[in-house]
């Protein structure tokens, strides 16, 4: 009997014990992902999920579908708006026409200007989604704990957390954006750490510089004119962070306060999918040479690229030993070479894992980046816009890439250089190095991300986390007023020594003289 009763006594215990971590409700999630890209709801899901992960629920309003995980958990609803605004403006954008996309990026002011633009029209749409006025208008405070969103390139997404009262987190999936210097509070320097849409990471010599502060000014100016004027900001108070999807292993690293957490390779968290049969075939099967990845993401068709850039690929590609998984969309692709298999879709993390992989050659966005780094291949980097000539300019300083205008290559010089990158063991050592310093974290960007979210929620207001450059001017951040002042206190004490001289001179000399 005491056996039993201890028995029963252990068994009530354990399920009270279970009933009350049951009852312990999570925090309440609001999130938004307005933008396009693909790219970006790769980051921002992987956010999502690591919050899912921990035991929070989230409501999400996003163009993108939800991911199998996110759609498989029972505390995630996703609110789609895809295709609810006339125009395409929340269109997702996968597989376009290359020359569509080239125009599209033309410059990086159009871009900018495009971009800031695009984001003040969907943040009204947003605003007038039934959803979100349900929640504006039905007490969004008491409903929600936090709000993760991506800013859009615009200030105007701040409305939404401002308007709840509710710590905001801004999910950046590029580096930072320099244009918006009000959001990390620590405005970038343009001497020493390049601009998000500059060709250089860091600008080496004065006319580095120069071109890199232009880039500076320029985006800067055409973010502020496209939000002048409108009664949205950033907000003020002090419980804001920004998770900006960068690692200091192949980022320059930056001054930045506690309010911004780097995230860099934070999809990597999921599960390893495994390879498809096919593919897992030429992989394990290929020849003592291995194999070659090329592949521009999901943004841009592979089949649209001009017919001599297809054709001087081909015919490199025929000319070398190694087994070719290329990324093509179309069914067909003429003179195709023997040793190239197309794929329409790749598991590319999977597979960049393979150990017979060689190269990796890129249009160097960020997701590929990471994933590449963490596998530790060499990469031939071919970008197209945006942050990709900075992202492989990143890997070229660190030795394990080199990067091509895909416009100015020659089979010539397409051949040296996959030559060279595979023949030249220091691509790869260094490749091996750069993926030990990413790997090598204290946390993973998962457990970060849902320590700084329970945080910021935990002491609201409190979180006195934005630094005190936030509320500085760009005068007095670099420190011009100063220097007026300065040069003009000189100015007044030149003019005086002169005034002074001149009276002593003119009293010294004889009134005969005179």
């Amino acid at each position: 009997m005491r056996s039993g009763a201890i028995r029963s006594v252990v068994v009530g215990s354990l399920l009270w014990s279970i009933g009350c971590l049951s009852t312990i409700a999570g925090h309440r999630i609001l999130a938004c992902e307005p933008s396009p890209g693909y790219s970006h709801w790769t980051v921002m899901s992987a956010v999502l999920e690591s919050l899912l992960a921990a035991g929070h629920e989230v409501v999400c309003t996003a163009v993108h579908p939800a991911t199998d995980r996110l759609a498989a958990h029972p505390n995630y609803t996703h609110v789609d708006m895809s295709s609810s605004l006339a125009g395409g403006l929340l269109q997702t954008a996968r597989d376009v026409k290359y020359a569509h996309v080239m125009r599209i990026f033309r410059s990086n002011a159009f871009m900018v200007g495009q971009a800031t633009a695009r984001a003040q029209r969907v943040c009204e749409y947003i605003s007038d989604m039934p959803e979100m006025q349900g929640i504006l208008n039905g007490g969004g405070a008491s409903e929600f704990d936090a709000v993760v969103m991506e800013s859009l390139h615009s200030e105007c997404m701040s409305a939404l957390p401002d308007r709840l009262g509710l710590p905001a987190v801004y999910v950046v999936p590029s580096p930072t954006v320099n244009w918006m210097p009000v959001a990390t509070g620590a405005p970038d320097h343009p001497s020493y750490l390049g601009a998000l849409l500059a060709d250089r990471p860091t600008p080496a010599t004065f006319g580095h510089r120069l071109a890199n502060a232009l880039v500076y000014a320029h985006t800067a100016l055409v973010r502020w004119y496209n939000d002048a004027g409108r009664d949205r900001r950033w907000p003020e108070h002090r419980h804001t962070m920004l998770f900006v999807n960068t690692h200091h292993s192949i980022e320059p690293a930056r001054p930045i306060g506690p309010n911004v957490l780097e995230i860099g390779g934070i999809h990597l968290n999921r599960p390893l999918e495994p390879l498809p049969g096919d593919l897992s075939d030429v992989l394990d099967k290929s020849n003592e040479f291995g194999v070659i990845v090329f592949t521009f993401g999901s943004l841009v068709a592979m089949d649209t690229l001009p017919a001599n850039v297809l054709k001087a690929f081909k015919i490199v590609f025929s000319q070398l030993p190694q087994t070719i998984i290329w990324k093509y969309e179309n069914d067909h692709m003429p003179d195709k070479p023997e040793n190239v298999m197309l794929y329409k879709w790749l598991p590319q993390r999977a597979i960049l894992q393979h150990p017979n992989v060689k190269l990796f050659i890129s249009h160097g966005g960020m997701s590929g980046i990471y994933e590449t780094v963490s596998a530790g291949v060499p990469v031939l980097g071919m970008p197209l816009f945006y942050d990709q000539p900075r992202n492989i300019q990143n890997l070229v300083d660190l030795g394990m890439a080199l990067s091509m205008e895909i416009n100015n290559l020659t089979r010539t010089t397409l051949y040296e250089a996959i030559n060279r990158l595979i023949k030249d063991q220091s691509f790869s050592e260094n490749a091996k190095r750069v993926s030990s310093l990413f790997r090598d974290r204290p946390m993973t960007p998962s457990e970060s991300v849902v320590y700084w979210v329970e945080y910021l929620i935990r002491h609201g207001t409190e979180a006195n986390i934005r630094p005190l450059s936030a509320d500085s001017s760009w005068t007095s951040h670099f420190m011009l007023d100063i220097c007026v002042a300065l040069t003009t206190a000189l100015l007044i004490l030149w003019f005086l020594k002169r005034a002074i001289a001149h009276a002593v001179f003119n009293k010294s000399i004889p009134s005969a003289v005179k």
